[in-house]
């Protein structure tokens, strides 16, 4: 496919559009768009136009908004046949987009051809995928193509990896801005807290079933894609990943903690913006997360039973049947009950040698895997949009939310979602 030159955004028909409206968290970021009644032009894509219109019906009437002020419902497969219209449909949803962010995974079966054709129109990207090999194929496949006509495609922009990934920068910026140039970050754990018995979506597991079940192998790079500098050469900044594989106990918090189903991609996440970002200077950067227990050994039963069952769900289809379909997921009660409670404990170096540390803490007042992760993809874009029509620093490839936004997502978290970040340098 031949590279087409980026097309500024005022000739772009749409300011963002909006795929996987029909899915779980897809809704929700519709939702909060119309909610917040920014004024851009926005339009949603589907397969369907059918379910798609059901579901703005739905909205619509949950919200108690007229239906002229619902989005166009543009149509097109994320997954085209070789037919040649199919293909052109997308490319043209794409090409009149400056903006693009997506919901509908699993995104190694429906994002394909979705980030490459954005590449290659200059349209900007944000996903909610948890997926680290399909953001590592992305790398490998599309930073160049993204470099070349300006877009930024950005994954991780949901709870899989936002808020850890600017914890961690924001740290490193407000020390370099105590200290000045050359502060370095040597090392960041985070610690999370989620309320017991956090429910999945019918998209989340279907993510799951089909990751865990996929068969592994192909061809191997040079070096991780994870370390590409744009350049195409590997980074120097390298990052040890010291979470723990088992649980330990934290006398700070007075809890155990240990691995979780997440915690592998928000270490491949900052391994990403750390080889970008530089926190330690060409010296390795360590890094750790772990999730603090919920101290109930019912509540461990009943989520090991869980656990057990999406794993032989994989081999055993009919089981399936016991799981949330796609587009199902926890109710809007137990969302509004939800919570996240992000600790970040950091330490590094001054200029002139003086050892600190940094003391940080993220909570949101909702739940982080899907209604804020709606709210997080849609602002992502906002965001994106933003930065496009402003200009100034040019940033372009496939990147972290971390190295695409910065803490200005961050501080648009803070005005427009139920989140609040703390942090503070300590002796």
């Amino acid at each position: 496919n031949v590279v087409r030159a980026a097309s500024t955004m005022a000739n772009r028909k749409y300011d963002i559009v909006l795929f996987g409206v029909t899915g779980f968290t897809g809704k929700l970021a519709c939702e909060h768009l119309l909610s917040k009644g920014y004024p851009v032009r926005w339009a949603v894509c589907a397969r369907t136009e059918a379910k798609a219109r059901s579901v703005l019906a739905s909205i619509a009437s949950r919200l108690g908004v007229p239906d002229d002020v619902l989005p166009p419902i543009l149509v097109a497969d994320l997954q085209p046949s070789n037919a040649d219209p199919e293909h052109a449909r997308l490319r043209g949803v794409v090409r009149d987009a400056a903006v693009v962010i997506t919901a509908a995974g699993p995104f190694e079966k429906y994002g394909e051809h979705l980030v490459r054709m954005c590449a290659e129109e200059g349209t900007h990207y944000a996903d909610t995928t948890g997926e680290s090999d399909f953001f590592r194929r992305c790398i490998d496949l599309h930073d160049a193509t993204a470099r070349a006509t300006g877009a930024r495609i950005v994954s991780h922009c949901g709870n899989d990896c936002v808020p850890w990934d600017l914890a961690v920068l924001a740290a490193h910026e407000l020390a370099r801005d105590r200290f000045g140039p050359g502060t370095t970050l040597s090392a960041a754990s985070t610690f999370t807290e989620l309320p017991p018995g956090v429910g999945a979506s019918g998209g989340t597991l279907a993510t799951a079933i089909y990751q865990l079940g996929k068969k592994r192998g192909g061809s191997r790079t040079a070096f991780d894609p994870l370390l590409r500098l744009p350049d195409g050469s590997k980074s120097k900044e390298a990052t040890k990943v010291r979470s723990p594989k088992s649980d330990v106990y934290y006398e700070e918090f007075e809890a155990y903690g240990g691995p979780w189903i997440m915690q592998p991609v928000m270490g491949n996440c900052v391994r990403r913006s750390n080889a970008l970002l530089g926190y330690n200077a060409g010296e390795t950067f360590a890094y750790s997360e772990a999730q603090l227990r919920h101290p109930s050994f019912v509540r461990w039963i009943a989520d090991s039973s869980y656990n057990a069952l999406i794993g032989a769900a994989i081999y055993v289809p009919p089981l399936r049947t016991l799981l949330p379909a796609p587009g199902e997921g926890p109710t809007r009660t137990e969302m509004e009950a939800g919570y996240l409670k992000l600790h970040l404990r950091a330490e590094g170096k001054a200029p002139d040698g003086k050892e600190f540390k940094v003391k940080g803490l993220m909570t949101f007042d909702e739940d982080t895997g899907y209604l804020c992760t709606g709210r997080m993809l849609a602002e992502s874009g906002v965001e994106l949009l933003e930065a496009a029509k402003a200009g100034g620093e040019k940033k372009a490839g496939v990147l972290t939310p971390a190295t695409a936004m910065g803490t200005s997502l961050l501080r648009r978290m803070e005005r427009e979602l139920p989140m609040k970040w703390e942090v503070e340098i300590t002796d």
